[in-house]
């Protein structure tokens, strides 16, 4: 049998779909050594300390009236949920996002941290299929870890879990993923008896998708909630204007260098000036006239509309743009802000590497691709790691994705 017929049978079978496995994959997992897994363990006290001083900063510009930082942070968040919402929010709607995943270009390069994001179910199914088919030793798969720490979140008690998927990118993985963990999780709508309010753990893909619950308001009017959120009750961390933070002359003294070590340098466009990485600030004419090799900047769309804030839309590579095409491009988002849709500019970071993997066909491919990893977190340590290749420099889930399975060396 091959891997995807073995895949395809694994999400079928699963969640009973003819949708099946929808990406190709490299013919072995990428080992990387057990000092550098280390690492990715450790980093996740730094993305903490990234998240517990954005939230400082959104909690003090609310107390404070500080209407430059509330017009980034709240930017095109619909009146009903913008900033007199969030002044009328309890401390405990302001906590961090429990599971989450993200993207980096090179391993601890975070270019954009995504809660919960897409891809657990693709992160679990290979390590399924490395484990029972190529004997892959010792690992626990990702539900089995997922299970474990929601557990422990929980305080040990019994996790029942209201899983909004309506808003899911990538809703077969999402299901599969959801399956994998039974029975150690119940879930509303799923499991027989369980009622909405019976639910201990709320999860959804969006500030937005969490509202459309029907107990939403009910949820949070409680003083001392018997339930925790995955996804906080607040649009701070729907979007990439927290990337800006650590960098920002205005933010930048609520973080350690440490945090701005391990995040790419990113850059509000909200005037004709741009502060670049290397501290020189210049006009957008001056920025588009450099040689496009010295225009290594993405410019990305960083605000709360989730019609082009997910799957690498509204995303330009502006070393690949003509002078004129990159002036546009800057002037258009300048025009932009000034209605509240915000962008920022963020330093590029790319890498390729060569992989050997499987087409559909069974023949072995040998490439040289652009890389991308994505990390998978939960409250107390990683869950899993994905190195996926692709042609374009957009790398994310798209049918011609190879995914690798990222695991520490044994002795």
């Amino acid at each position: 049998m091959s891997i995807y017929d073995w895949l395809d049978n694994e999400f079928n079978s699963t969640i009973v779909s003819d949708i099946a496995f929808s990406q190709l994959v490299a013919t072995a997992p990428c080992i990387i050594p057990s000092t550098e897994y280390m690492k990715i363990q450790e980093r996740l006290r730094i993305i903490h300390e990234f998240q517990d001083g954005c939230i400082r900063l959104f909690k003090n510009a609310l107390r404070d009236n500080d209407e430059v930082l509330l017009k980034w942070l709240v930017n095109e968040t619909p009146v009903s949920l913008g900033i007199e919402y969030h002044k009328a929010l309890l401390d405990w709607h302001f906590t961090k996002p429990v599971f989450f995943r993200t993207d980096e270009m090179e391993l601890g390069k975070i270019a954009e941290i995504q809660c919960p994001g897409s891809h657990w179910g693709e992160l679990e199914s290979l390590y399924s299929y490395y484990r029972d088919v190529n004997s892959l030793h010792a690992q626990n798969t990702p539900s089995i870890l997922f299970t474990r720490q929601l557990r422990k979140y929980l305080g040990d008690n019994q996790p029942v879990v209201c899983y909004l998927t309506d808003n899911s990118s990538a809703p077969i993985g999402v299901r599969y993923f959801i399956n994998k963990t039974r029975p150690g999780i119940k879930y509303w709508g799923i499991d027989n008896g369980v009622k909405a309010l019976d639910c201990n753990f709320i999860r959804s893909h969006s500030f937005y998708g969490l509202c459309a619950d029907n107990f939403f308001k009910f949820r949070q009017k409680q003083s001392r909630p018997q339930f925790k959120y995955d996804f906080p009750p607040n649009v701070l961390f729907d979007q990439k204007a927290t990337l800006v933070l650590p960098f920002w002359s205005r933010t930048r003294n609520f973080f350690t260098d440490e945090v701005r070590n391990h995040i790419i340098y990113s850059t509000p466009l909200i005037s004709d000036n741009i502060e670049l990485d290397n501290g020189e600030c210049i006009t957008t004419n001056e920025f588009s006239s450099k040689p496009q090799s010295q225009r290594a900047y993405y410019l990305k769309y960083a605000g709360s509309d989730v019609s082009i804030n997910w799957g690498s839309r509204a995303i330009y590579r502006l070393s690949n743009e003509s002078s004129g095409h990159c002036k546009e491009l800057l002037q258009r988002c300048l025009d932009d802000s000034k209605r509240g849709r915000i962008w920022i500019l963020q330093k590029e970071v790319t890498s390729k590497d060569e992989v050997n993997y499987l087409d559909r066909t069974g023949d072995e491919r040998i490439e040289k691709l652009n890389v991308k990893y994505s990390v998978f977190y939960g409250p107390f340590g990683v869950i899993g790691v994905m190195k996926y290749h692709r042609k374009h420099f957009k790398v994310h889930g798209q049918y011609d994705n190879v995914l690798s399975l990222v695991i520490p060396e044994t002795d």
